[in-house]
């Protein structure tokens, strides 16, 4: 009788967790970048309903929207500065960025509307009337429709979209650094990527190498869209692609389309997502004309939970419960929805072997600087590893031993 032996095939796999700062190399803006041009750089509001970047050319239409909108910016920079004087763990403290600030403009939305408010805010919102009357009295004219105050805080709102749109998107095909992440996916028999980034970088590096990340977006059947397929990770009827990529906070080709007689749903558009049809030729115009990324800090926050991006960070949490490591670059530790979700997943493992993996060249002392007490605990409980250089500085060898053997 003949035994056969059994070979037992090990695989690898890897897990990223990438925030702004891998973008930088790029060219990518920062926020302090984003925050100084909506404040101070020149912007218009045209007749599309969209805000374009430079002075408005279009004497006959003058635009009496913008201006109200980046005063009205500019004295909420001041109500938060002095916010974070009062509170800050660091001295002196930072001077507020654009998310903070759309945060504060959403949460003014929320309550002139008549939703439920938070009433640790009720301080604040005296002081932005009293502080604003006189840009909001009277106000109208911009894309919400809205008047006065909830008017102008909803229009500061789509502003802020605009302007991180505008600015990303002129990133265009300049990518640097990102080499690595290629070199990841070829080595490891799985890799998902994980990123809160808005920018098309990190795909368009892998597709440069004919590496196609799996990001839910395989419904090729209505038109000229790619539309996304609602818990597509749970679909075990098909081979999971080698790459899969998960953007928590969206992205600036994904679009919400009306489609006729079907659905509302997300979609990535294969030409000008304005001139779109489905598969019976009918035009399908997206929902508020504006890419699908959230903004702000507490206010995004309140999505994580609901519908698609309740969908997202579901598909986050799924995956991540495949990995013992996650290695991170470019993110500051400042998003508390994504943070308790990494921290769960830390205690997750009973035996400890779930592990945080830190590309930065900075010293522990300095990384742990304005860090949340969490990760600052898993540090000193020696639940993290640091890896001392930045993504576009790292070779391959630097990130193999942190590769997991399935």
């Amino acid at each position: 009788m003949i035994h056969e032996e059994k070979v037992l095939v090990m695989g690898k796999q890897a897990a990223f967790f990438f925030g702004s700062g891998i973008s930088y190399a790029s060219g990518s803006p920062s926020v302090d970048d984003i925050t100084i041009a909506a404040l101070k750089e020149h912007w218009h509001f045209c007749t599309e309903g969209i805000f374009l970047r430079g002075v408005n050319s279009n004497h006959c239409i003058p635009d009496q929207v913008t201006p109200l909108v980046q005063a009205f910016l500019q004295r909420l920079f001041k109500i938060a500065a002095d916010c974070k004087a009062e509170v800050t763990r660091i001295t002196p403290a930072l001077p507020p960025h654009y998310e903070e600030l759309f945060s504060l403009s959403a949460q003014i939305v929320n309550v002139e509307q008549d939703h439920i408010p938070n009433l640790a805010i009720v301080d604040y919102l005296r002081r932005v009337r009293s502080d604003t009357a006189d840009l909001y009295i009277g106000y109208k004219g911009g894309p919400s429709g809205l008047s006065d105050l909830g008017g102008l805080a909803e229009d500061t709102c789509i502003f802020l979209h605009w302007v991180v749109d505008s600015m990303l998107r002129s990133i265009g095909e300049n990518r640097k650094g990102l080499g690595l992440i290629s070199e990841v996916a070829n080595s490891v028999d799985n890799l998902d990527v994980f990123t809160l980034n808005h920018d098309l970088l990190v795909e368009k590096q892998l597709e440069s190498n004919g590496i196609f990340p799996q990001m839910g977006f395989d419904d090729y059947d209505h038109g000229d869209f790619r539309v996304y397929q609602t818990y597509w990770w749970k679909n075990t009827s098909k081979p999971r692609s080698k790459v899969r990529m998960l953007k928590l906070h969206g992205s600036l080709n994904w679009w919400f389309y009306d489609f006729p007689d079907w659905a509302r749903q997300y979609a990535i558009p294969n030409k000008d997502p304005r001139r779109c049809c489905d598969q019976n030729q009918r035009t399908v115009n997206p929902v508020d004309g504006r890419s699908a990324f959230l903004s702000g800090t507490i206010v995004k926050e309140l999505h994580y939970g609901l519908a698609f991006w309740g969908e997202q960070l579901e598909a986050f949490r799924d995956h991540l419960s495949n990995h013992h490591r996650l290695i991170c670059c470019g993110y500051g530790f400042g998003d508390r929805g994504i943070n308790v979700r990494i921290d769960q997943w830390m205690h997750n493992d009973l035996n400890g072997r779930n592990r945080l993996v830190i590309l930065t060249p900075q010293s522990k002392d300095i990384f742990v600087r304005n860090k949340p007490y969490w990760l600052i605990r898993h540090i000193q409980n020696n639940r993290v590893d640091f890896v001392e250089n930045y993504l576009e500085n790292c070779t391959l060898s630097d990130l193999e031993p942190y590769f997991d053997v399935v």
